[in-house]
């Protein structure tokens, strides 16, 4: 004999509803507690968990200190030079509070990738926002500091008047394909069980090897995913490769940018 969960009334052993409530003789099943991803970070994640993007703001931040330094050096025989330096200084705490989200959205986007979703676009719109102000700046000091390059000051006032259209367009894109990849349905899942064989087609020869293809990360991104893919695709820390385009997106006057636009559109998205 056992008792409802219920209302305890005593029921008959095989009993599936209780006799007296009609509830069901069998204990709740309880949710399962959702799992971070752990099969989706890099190695730098599981060595230095979530100290990691600390410590990747604090690496940063100590190469930007390197950078005013040069500059304030090279301030005596350039111009551009004293106005880059003095710039970086100045906002020396905003960087590292940029850099800071940037690193943590990244590693709690391979932690936690569909609850990072529903905020990914703000970060991602903050950060390419806050990157082409500094490029804006950029070009600005280049054209002040030598005779003839009105058309950088003129590029730079530009992209200085339309940084919160870019924020918005971003944002509201960012959302677009969030929506979008919540009403996509997950794949069916192929029957499978004792003395049942998988379907012949999935089955891949004894040396099959897949190819690697450059592709745009679904599970590590800010903004497209190219960073992200070019990461996964390379085998490296996808922090530093965000560095190095933005390192080249400053040292190409903005070249670097089209050509991640440019990717991003060529580029096919992983499953």
């Amino acid at each position: 004999m056992t008792y409802c969960p219920r209302c305890g009334a005593l029921n008959e052993d095989q009993a599936t509803f209780c006799i007296k409530c009609g509830s069901s003789m069998q204990p709740p099943v309880q949710p399962s507690k959702r799992l971070p991803s752990s099969h989706l970070q890099t190695s730098f994640d599981r060595t230095f968990k979530a100290a990691g993007p600390l410590i990747k703001t604090f690496l940063v931040t100590i190469f930007l200190l390197l950078v005013i330094e040069i500059s304030q050096a090279l301030s005596a025989d350039s111009h551009f030079a004293e106005s880059f330096g003095d710039f970086l200084s100045g906002n020396l705490l905003v960087f590292f509070v940029i850099i800071l989200i940037s690193s943590y959205s990244g590693y709690y986007s391979r932690l936690y990738p569909r609850e990072h979703s529903f905020v990914s676009p703000i970060i991602a719109a903050v950060v390419v926002t806050f990157f082409l102000w500094v490029a804006a700046n950029v070009f600005i000091f280049i054209g002040e500091d030598s005779v003839g390059n009105e058309v950088l000051v003129t590029m730079g006032d530009v992209l200085m008047s339309i940084l919160y259209i870019i924020f918005l367009l971003i944002l509201l894109l960012g959302y677009i394909s969030v929506i979008m990849n919540l009403q996509k349905a997950p794949l069916p899942v192929p029957p499978s069980g004792p003395g049942m064989a998988p379907p012949a087609s999935s089955v891949p020869p004894a040396e099959y090897q897949p190819v690697k293809r450059l592709m745009r990360s679904s599970r590590d991104r800010i903004v497209a995913g190219v960073c992200g893919g070019m990461a996964e695709y390379f085998g490296t820390d996808p922090f530093l490769v965000r560095v190095l385009w933005v390192v080249g997106l400053i040292a190409s006057l903005g070249a670097f940018l089209l050509a991640y636009l440019v990717l991003a559109i060529v580029l096919p998205r992983s499953p």
